[in-house]
């Protein structure tokens, strides 16, 4: 399993580094999973973010990297948004990618309960028509 998912840990620390491997000074910001203690990522598609990275680091203008990491499929899926900006703080370019995560689910939370009364209301998908 270590090889096909990489701890959140280890997923902020690729990052840094892929944004500092060609200039050290540059800042780097990640945010999104603040509430998240304990995750695992797909490794293949923390493998592309680092390569989005690295490609906007290119530009020997950007000074900083922000990465955004917003919800998509709550419980599986999150929208990856790779921005640059310049030292005038300027957005040069973004790069939006899927990243694919595995946190514990609700179960965990409620496992040693006695009783559990689930008032969440039903997941609907919208009609395709």
């Amino acid at each position: 399993m270590r090889l096909m998912h990489t701890p959140l840990p280890d997923f902020y620390e690729k990052l840094k580094n892929a944004a500092k491997r060609l200039r050290p000074e540059t800042e780097v910001s990640i945010r999104g999973l603040e509430n998240i203690k304990t995750a695992k990522l797909a490794s293949l598609r923390v493998g592309r973010v680092e390569n989005e990275i690295l490609e906007l680091t290119q530009d020997p203008e950007v000074a900083k990297i922000e990465v955004v990491l917003m919800d998509r499929l709550p419980e599986t899926a999150r929208t990856v948004v790779v921005k640059s900006y310049d030292k005038n703080g300027v957005g040069k370019k973004a790069i939006l990618e899927n990243i694919y995560i595995t946190i514990p689910a609700v179960d965990c939370e409620v496992e040693d309960m006695q009783e559990v009364e689930d008032r969440r209301g039903a997941l609907a998908v919208a009609d395709p028509v």
